[in-house]
């Protein structure tokens, strides 16, 4: 998955976490674009695979996001994060605008069947902007089937807490944090996206790229929302509204009264809404010192 997992559950359920972490794996080697065994590694590089299950849910679930979102969620970025860009290889670099230009990106060009999955020859795909989300879900689904209700499962930003949890969020521009909040409801799910830890050479050169303009966004630094129990939705959200002209993504938002959200602006104003259902807000700035 790229990151750090974290699983925490109370001590009589260790062997539960074992089985967590197993499961994890197993989604890994179904939505991976770095390990060359994965499927979707396979599917850039040979662009048929096998039916598989994790895949295909995830692809289908991507193409909803994909309308969700007015085509601002769209994994056929991978012809530019991982074709071009290489975010997450040793060979990364940032490409030249008329490579950025030329890239085809075109979520039909994802075809599902009984036997198997395909895509056109020019087509990359990148899973990263929901599959974090996706293993989060996958985790908390199985626990709910062993009747665990206590406890967090945290792939990097997405998080889901069984119960109810404290949590922080991280300023971007330090190692601190600029809001401590408290969840209300069981089974929130919780998504933070931002510009600042995944780049090339500068910030500016950030991993979030419009798939409609092939640049970076530039409203948002961060990105984080809450709903109930759909981490796979709320990290392609997320994804989307980093890289949306911010009166497009203040609409979206609008528009989805299932999500609460807390956004720190490119100029560090911190805006929020319809959290009051989903968390308490213990301590938060109104301004991050840029």
């Amino acid at each position: 998955m790229g990151t750090f997992v974290h699983i925490t559950l109370p001590s009589p359920y260790n062997p539960q976490i074992s089985q967590s972490f197993r499961l994890i794996k197993k989604i890994e080697d179904s939505l991976s674009s770095y390990d060359s065994e994965a499927l979707v590694y396979r599917l850039n590089v040979e662009h048929q695979v096998p039916y598989d299950d994790y895949l295909a849910e995830a692809l289908q679930l991507s193409k909803t996001y994909y309308q969700d979102t007015h085509g601002y969620f769209d994994i056929t970025i991978g012809s530019i994060s991982k074709k071009l860009y290489h975010f997450g290889e040793e060979n990364s670099s940032v490409p030249n605008k008329k490579a950025l230009q030329q890239a085809k990106l075109n979520i039909e060009a994802i075809e599902i069947n009984t036997t198997t999955i395909s895509t056109k020859d020019n087509i990359t795909i990148d899973l990263g902007g929901m599959g974090k989300g996706y293993a989060v879900d996958k985790v908390a689904d199985f626990l709910e089937e062993q009747n665990i209700t206590q406890g967090t499962v945290a792939l990097s930003g997405d998080i889901r807490c069984l119960n109810v949890c404290s949590f922080e969020l991280q300023s971007p521009y330090s190692e601190q944090t600029f809001a401590s909040l408290k969840s209300k409801i069981p089974q929130l799910s919780i998504s933070t996206s931002g510009t600042y830890r995944r780049y090339i050479n500068s910030k500016e050169n950030h991993h979030l790229i419009n798939p409609k303009t092939a640049k970076q966004g530039r409203a948002f630094i961060s990105v984080s929302l809450f709903t109930h129990a759909n981490n796979a939705k709320i990290d392609a959200y997320a994804t989307a509204i980093s890289v949306m002209p911010e009166d497009v993504a203040l609409a979206f938002l609008k528009e989805h009264d299932e999500i609460g959200y807390i956004l720190v602006k490119s100029d560090g104003n911190v805006v929020y809404g319809n959290v009051e259902k989903f968390i308490s807000i213990l301590s938060m700035s109104q301004k991050e010192n840029l």
